[in-house]
């Protein structure tokens, strides 16, 4: 069994305030965001025993916060242009499972339209609604990452740190 961790970034400053989309970093809210769905997510067991990420600042910034949660060491966590740059599916699939090396628990930290459209499309289950902070757990009945496909996984748990505060599951 492989669970793959797919978390947007945390919320951001605007653009015009960081010169480029690239540089652009976490603002205290999201920080305190990221924090609060770390909690949540150890709490429930889901631990990734590596984290990989996007070079773009806000992406890095958010892995740092999940990384000394789960207690990660930053140097560990694998930065990967292709999450930055988006792909196909199939491309994405295939660079996550590379990386992955021989974790059973593996954590991606990426953007948005990617990290929503995957989810969907490895769980075939509906995510449109994926804001800063959100992540799905996502579960495959497979030995290897590189057995991971479109359809075969399954969603095991959903989140954002507005759902959790509206839930009082904090």
């Amino acid at each position: 069994m492989k669970k793959l961790i797919l978390a947007r970034h945390a919320k951001t400053e605007p653009l015009s305030d960081a010169g480029t989309d690239f540089e652009r970093k976490l603002k205290k809210r999201g920080i305190t965001d990221a924090g609060l769905v770390a909690v949540d997510l150890k709490r429930r067991g889901y631990i990734p025993e590596l984290i990989i990420s996007s070079p773009a600042r806000r992406a890095m910034q958010t892995a740092k916060i999940y990384a000394a949660n789960f207690g990660i060491p930053e140097e560990d966590i694998v930065v990967a242009g292709i999450i930055y740059d988006g792909d196909t599916t199939e491309r994405m699939i295939a660079a996550i499972a590379e990386l992955a090396r021989d974790t059973s628990t593996l954590m991606v930290v990426g953007h948005n339209p990617d990290m929503a459209r995957l989810s969907m499309l490895l769980s075939s289950q509906e995510f449109y609604h994926y804001p800063t902070s959100a992540v799905t757990v996502i579960s495959f009945p497979v030995m290897t990452w590189q057995e991971v496909e479109v359809g075969r996984g399954k969603a095991d748990y959903f989140t954002y740190p507005r759902m959790l505060k509206d839930l009082g599951t904090l």
